[in-house]
Order: C-alpha cells, then sequence, then structure tokens
C-alpha cells in the first residue's frame, strides 16, 4: 500500500468511525483510489461490528501457502509426521488471524484502554515499515487529536492524551525543509481550531499559534 493510500484509508477510517462519512461517501471523494480503498474499507467496517471474526477462505489460503513456502525453503532433518504439520499451520493460521483481529479492533482504543499499548505498537510497526516517516507521524497526529476530544470529559485520560499528543507535536518542530513545515502547519492550524472550539487547551500547540 503507497503512502498515499495509507493516508487516505486512515482518513475514511476515522471519519466513518465518528459518523462523518459512510463508505460510499469516501469512496466518491477519493475516485482515483476507490477500486483498493473499498475492500479494505469494507473489511474495517465488518471487523468493527463483529464479535466473532471468521478468517476469509483467500485469508486462510494465502497463510497456508506462505507458511508451505517457508517449510521447503527450510526442511527440518528430522521427519516430522504429516499430522504435526496440519496441527501447526492450523494453529499458525489461527494465531495470524488473532494478531490481525486483535490489531484492527485496537484501533478503536482510547488512553487507558486495555488495547491502547497494542495500538501504539502497531502504529510503531506502521511507521518502521513506511516510506514516509513524517506523514505517517501527520496521520498519528490526527488520531492522538482526536482520542483528546473523545476523553477529555475524564481527567486522568485527558491528561494522558495530552501527553502522548505532544511527543507528536515536539516531533514537528524538528522538520527543517519548507516542504515539511508545509505538510504540517495546515494540519496543526484545523487541529488547533477543533481543539479550540471543544474547549481544550494544549500548551504545546499553542506554541505554534500565539494569541
Amino acid at each position: 500500500m503507497n503512502n498515499n493510500l495509507e493516508t487516505i484509508l486512515d482518513t475514511c477510517l476515522y471519519q466513518i468511525e465518528e459518523g462523518e462519512a459512510s463508505v460510499e461517501e469516501c469512496l466518491a471523494r477519493y475516485p482515483d483510489h476507490a477500486a483498493e480503498l473499498e475492500p479494505l474499507l469494507k473489511a474495517a467496517t465488518k471487523l468493527s461490528r463483529a464479535r466473532d471474526v471468521v478468517p476469509e477462505p483467500s485469508y486462510r489460503m494465502r497463510a497456508r501457502s506462505q507458511l508451505n513456502t517457508y517449510m521447503l525453503q527450510h526442511p527440518q532433518r528430522k521427519r516430522v509426521s504429516p499430522i504435526f504439520w496440519r496441527v501447526a499451520v492450523g494453529f499458525a493460521t489461527m494465531m495470524l488471524l488473532f494478531i490481525a483481529s486483535g490489531t484492527a479492533f485496537a484501533q478503536q482504543a482510547l488512553p487507558g484502554d486495555t488495547l491502547y499499548n497494542w495500538k501504539l505498537t502497531s502504529e510503531h510497526v506502521w511507521r518502521l515499515t513506511s516510506n514516509d516517516d513524517l506523514g505517517v507521524d501527520i496521520a498519528l497526529s490526527q488520531r492522538r487529536m482526536n482520542e483528546l476530544l473523545v476523553v477529555s470529559g475524564d481527567e486522568t485520560r485527558r491528561a494522558w492524551a495530552i501527553q502522548s499528543y505532544e511527543k507528536l507535536l515536539l516531533k514537528f518542530r524538528t522538520a527543517e525543509s519548507e516542504h515539511d513545515r508545509a505538510r504540517i502547519l495546515p494540519v496543526l492550524q484545523s487541529q488547533h481550531k477543533a481543539l479550540l472550539e471543544a474547549g481544550v487547551i494544549v500548551p504545546e500547540l499553542e506554541d505554534y499559534f500565539p494569541r
């Protein structure tokens, strides 16, 4: 998935979660990416609603194929019973499903929730595997701002959310190029406006826009 599509997907998921847009409306807003976005958005919305996640046949087939390829490339010295391999492949497939579905559910977590650390870990992996660190950080700043708005009525969670958000704001200060700053400032201006309208003050963000 390219970086532009990742950012668009993240934006659409937040808009859908907040009730600001439907899947169809998001696809209409990004017609150039509609073919790639549609299956991703539909899968994500199904996961967020489902309590019992059943793996798609194509998912099981891909996981089984990848594991079989690995085993062929790394043969064991001792002959192992075929029954063992069938059990091992089935177990590995279920573990992959558990990790994938758990990560999807964790995206709904807020500061203080059980799955919040899992959410942060998945974001860290996202950043490590991306070719656009700044683009990921901009998307994550939007997540932190949205979380802050949701938990603003809880003093403990609010303090935690502000701290997480300000870490990104401090990172943005290290941007040296005009191009990077041109990407960052419009996003922060929009976030600043939304927070002020909600009566939420973030000291580090206020330093960007002194009054």
